[in-house]
Order: C-alpha cells, then sequence, then structure tokens
C-alpha cells in the first residue's frame, strides 16, 4: 500500500542565494508538516547547468521554487531553460522574489511560472508560505 500523498516525501529543488530564506523555507515546510527532500542549488549558473543538463531527470523535483535575483545568472534565464527542457517543462516552478512589481510578476507568468510569491517581510508570514507549498505539491500528483 502507498502512502497518502500527505505523507508522501515530495522532492523539492531551491534555487536561492540567501541563506536565511532557505532557513526559512525549511521551517515552513516542517511547519505544513511536508516530508521534504530539499536540494538548494545557490546561483543562477548552477541552476542553469541544473536546466540545462542533459541528466536533469536524476533529480527531477516535484517542485522547483526559484528566487529572481541570482547572482552570476538571473531567475527569469533559468526558469526560460527549465521550461525549455522537455524533461522539466512540466514541473511546478513557483518565484519568489523580494519585489512586488506586477509587469515582472506578468513576464514570469509569461515563461510558464506556476505561480509567484513575493517574499514575506517578516517570520509569521514566512511560516505561511509552507501551506501554499502544501497545496501546489497536493495539487500537482
Amino acid at each position: 500500500m502507498s502512502p497518502s500523498p500527505a505523507m508522501q516525501t515530495f522532492r523539492m529543488l531551491l534555487i536561492d542565494d540567501n541563506e536565511a530564506d532557505v532557513y526559512l523555507l525549511r521551517r515552513a515546510l516542517q511547519q505544513a508538516g511536508l516530508a521534504v527532500e530539499l536540494t538548494v542549488l545557490k546561483d543562477g549558473a548552477e541552476g542553469l547547468a541544473f536546466a540545462r543538463s542533459e541528466d536533469a531527470s536524476s533529480l527531477q523535483p516535484d517542485l522547483v521554487v526559484l528566487d529572481l535575483n541570482l547572482p552570476k545568472s538571473g531567475g527569469a534565464e533559468v526558469l526560460r531553460a527549465m521550461k525549455g527542457n522537455p524533461v522539466l517543462a512540466s514541473i511546478p516552478v513557483v518565484v519568489m522574489s523580494s519585489s512586488a512589481s506586477k509587469a515582472e510578476q506578468a513576464a514570469i507568468a509569461a515563461l510558464g511560472a506556476t505561480k509567484y510569491l513575493t517574499k514575506p517581510p517578516d517570520l509569521a508570514g514566512f511560516m505561511k508560505v509552507g501551506k501554499m507549498f502544501r497545496e501546489v505539491l497536493l495539487r500537482e500528483i
């Protein structure tokens, strides 16, 4: 008998250079009751290498969380490369950014992001994002 969706372990790829955001995301996922194998890539170059890899299926995350403001290459370029890779194109991507620009949100949606989330300014707000990720993951299975 397979585990219920709520008890499933999900594979999540986080592309973010901010250690504090990585820590807070881990806490938010735990608080939401999600069992997650989290792989972290720390800059746009690592994200592009993953997105362009012919072996990208080896990680095959259930969800990608992508920061837009990355060193070495921007998140929009990483998203474009992911959506251009047939192995990765169907994986949901949630973009988390400090920018609340409607124009930027529209541009990212046009590139194929599943959701655009403005990074919360405080701990309580950040803890709530775990619930949103739970909803996205459970909707995808």
